[in-house]
């Protein structure tokens, strides 16, 4: 008889503060679409699994902004939505078609054939004219983006929206009207359908610290050793303080919408640390989940895979743990596999291919479980819940309604509710546990960047001026009634402070995501933090005032004197005389299948030469037998020449970087993979925006632990005394990846 497998699906609900102030409305639409998308139906689909038990883990925030949505909240998109056209004036028509396209072309717009012949004409040409759209495609541009966000499912709830779904086009005011009121009877079924199972015993409702807060760095800013520390403040104990109240807040909130106070805690990005599971502990929390990189840094076990991604020794990562110092707090590890594949990997596929594939990995775990000691195993797979399903058909329908069923019809497998589990299993001792997310094992997607680092001196500097006029305005209350009225104040500046500790912002700032709204994001941070001064009625800082992304892609640091280094490829910067060039440090990329290739770039000259030094990232270069994929291109621009072409590489998608628009005088480019490189090529601009091939007369290379490239000032025809700017593009087949920086030329004079 084959040795049952238990199984935790952790789905993972979150949704940052979309909000200047509370009354004021949504600056984007994305907790109300994922309502009717995902929110709703990832539950109600298990009605007909009576077997399959599911976790969910809901944000605190995701909960707040679907009570405000039921008291009548509005965001700018639903706003125009249910407005009467004739009053649309051209800068509400020019954000219609600009942010009413947002969604997936193959699996959502291409569904609706209209809406898609309003997609190809929008995007037919660069800048449309807002009078090229009739007053009647407007509101159907509307119409089929909110349509296209909602589940066909609900068409057995609300039969109205049968005929919705079949119009495409012609939609009136009415039915716009009608769709939105839909999406809030679909809003008011939320709470009731989640309380429902969990009375069932069905699902486990866990939560997260309430703003989404990355934990660790909140309790000790300088957890973990960054490559760039400047601008980052020492460690603040106020925002330890703020740890501890973040995470009792959210277990209140949620027992207060659900009725049940949750056992579970998800730590945002599962950023884990020490202290992190000590506070856990403290409040009583039962268990948390972490990445499989940090068991395998905590157990100095590297987790190895075969071709195909199976585990060749599950046990370790199928066990549930407890630190060895009395902590009240489990801690499951997620197989990391398994998310990729749901959240990077299946969407392109078929859904019954890809779940019985995902199922047979299952089973391939349990078979090698089979020798085990232990009579319980823990395979857990913790995953966002929301976002990935754009890319499946049907909203991913097809692959979980197969897989469930796989799952649900094999008497040796069973879903089960990770509190319940513990129960019966003997944790297993954990000596140490290392400090990291579940992105390449550590903080680097919110701190140590140079954008970063500048939000979270903003934050902390903030923060000290809270408390500051805390002390002042409960020195100054003068009776119980004048204390009640500071204690309001300091509360209410408190939750800015609490909102601008959130995870969303600092993921999106600096290198290397990309949102396509980093300026909404960028502008709802700082809105908190000025929110603060406003309501301790102090004037904010200047600095408040300018964007933060106005630094994006600027160097760590610039070059400090000329430079001279030996061109080996070697690493070892105590002999090559680097220490003194430029630096730009680029962490890796959070969505595994684009990993950068490139993790530093060094760069300085001396009278002669332009030197650079590329760090390569080899688990993320593309290999191939044949021919070299991978390519950089250097782009420069020679102030003395005034013929200028523009760059070469193709953008794979709508996010321009400022800096490509420029045109340049100069290229070089080459390719390498994980072993080689082929020698440099330089190309020079001609008339008609051309470029013309040339000789490379003076030289050099080498590729062993780095690239390093030195390019003499006479092929780029620099005279003494002269600057030249340059930009470095990495791509892949002559398809851009990235761009540094992003928005303005690096410099160096001879």
């Amino acid at each position: 008889m084959v040795k049952k497998l238990n199984i935790a699906f952790i789905w993972h609900f979150h949704q940052p503060v979309y909000q200047e102030n509370y009354s004021e409305d949504f600056l984007m639409p994305w907790v109300r679409l994922h309502v009717t998308k995902d929110y709703y139906d990832m539950l109600w689909r298990i009605e007909g699994f009576k077997n399959i038990r599911l976790n969910f883990n809901i944000s605190p925030i995701l909960i707040e902004s679907v009570e405000r949505y039921l008291k009548g909240a509005h965001d700018v998109h639903s706003r125009l939505l249910i407005s009467d056209i004739d009053a649309l004036n051209n800068e509400d028509k020019n954000f219609i078609l600009q942010h009413f396209f947002d969604a997936n072309y193959t699996n959502m717009i291409l569904k609706r054939p209209y809406y898609a012949s309003l997609y190809n004409k929008r995007y037919s040409r660069e800048n449309i004219s807002t009078d090229a759209f009739s007053a009647q495609e407007y509101a159907d541009i509307m119409a089929n983006f909110t349509l296209c966000w909602i589940d066909r499912k609900f068409v057995e709830l609300f039969p109205k929206l049968k005929s919705l779904f079949e119009k495409e086009k012609n939609y009136t005011l009415e039915d716009r009207r009608e769709i939105f009121n839909i999406q809030l009877e679909i809003f008011k079924k939320i709470p009731d359908l989640y309380k429902k199972f969990q009375k069932q015993n069905r699902i486990e409702i866990s939560t997260n610290p309430f703003y989404h807060p990355v934990l660790p760095l909140l309790l000790d800013i300088r957890e973990d050793k960054y490559q760039y520390c400047e601008n980052l403040p020492e460690q603040c104990s106020l925002m330890a303080e703020d740890a501890y109240e973040q995470a009792k807040n959210s277990l209140d909130k949620c027992e207060s919408f659900f009725g049940k106070r949750p056992k579970g805690m998800w730590l945002p990005e599962q950023c884990i640390s020490q202290k992190a599971v000590d506070l856990l502990s403290k409040l009583g929390i039962k268990w948390t989940v972490a990445d499989e990189g940090i068991l395998a840094n905590s157990i100095h076990k590297e987790f190895t895979r075969d071709f195909e991604g199976n585990l060749e020794d599950p046990y370790d990562l199928c066990s549930n743990y407890k630190l060895n110092d009395g902590s009240k707090t489990n801690i499951i590890f997620a197989d990391s596999f398994f998310a990729n594949l749901v959240g990077f990997g299946y969407g392109n596929y078929e859904g019954e291919i890809a779940a019985n594939d995902f199922y047979e990995k299952i089973k391939t775990i349990q078979n090698k479980l089979e020798n085990s000691p232990k009579e319980e195993h823990l395979l857990t797979i913790a995953m966002d819940g929301e976002n990935c399903w754009e890319s499946y058909e049907n909203d991913g329908d097809v692959f979980l309604n197969t897989l469930y069923s796989l799952i649900e019809n094999d008497s040796s497998l069973e879903t089960v509710l990770v509190s319940e589990f513990l129960e019966k299993s003997e944790p297993t001792e954990l000596k140490n546990l290392a400090s990291g997310s579940w992105i390449n094992r550590n903080f680097d997607l919110w701190i140590g960047e140079p954008t970063k680092n500048v939000a979270w001196l903003y934050l902390n500097e903030t923060r000290n001026t809270l408390e500051e006029a805390k002390t002042k305005l409960l020195n100054n209350a003068k009776n119980s009634k004048a204390k009640k009225a500071a204690e309001e104040i300091i509360e209410k500046a408190k939750q800015e402070i609490f909102i601008a500790e959130g995870s969303d912002w600092f993921w999106w700032y600096g290198e290397p995501n990309e949102s396509g709204n980093d300026h909404i994001f960028d502008y709802l941070f700082r809105a908190h933090l000025k929110n603060v001064y406003k309501v301790l009625g102090e004037p904010h800082p200047n600095y408040l005032d300018i964007p933060l992304i106005s630094v994006v892609g600027k160097p760590v640091r610039e070059p400090k004197n000329c430079i001279t280094p030996v061109i080996d490829g070697s690493f070892n910067e105590n002999i090559d005389n680097w220490a003194d060039a430029g630096y730009i440090f680029l962490p890796d990329s959070p969505t595994f299948s684009v990993g950068k290739a490139i993790k530093g770039i060094y760069y300085g000259n001396d009278d002669t030469n332009i030197y650079f030094k590329f760090e390569i990232n080899k688990k993320n270069i593309t290999n191939t037998k044949h021919f070299l994929r991978n390519q950089i291109f250097l782009y420069f621009r020679n102030e003395s020449q005034n013929i200028l072409s523009p760059v070469r590489t193709i953008s794979k998608n709508e996010n321009i970087f400022p800096i490509i628009e420029n045109q340049f005088t100069h290229e070089i480019k080459f390719s390498f993979n994980e072993n080689e490189m082929m020698p440099l090529g330089l190309a020079k601009s001609t008339f008609g925006g051309l470029w013309i091939s040339q000789l490379l007369k003076k030289v050099n290379h080498a590729y062993k632990d780095t690239i390093e490239v030195a390019i003499s000032f006479e092929d780029l025809g620099v005279n003494s005394g002269e600057t030249i700017e340059f930009c470095i593009i990495a791509a892949t087949n002559g398809i851009l990846n990235e761009v540094y920086p992003q928005d303005i030329l690096l410099s160096l004079t001879r």
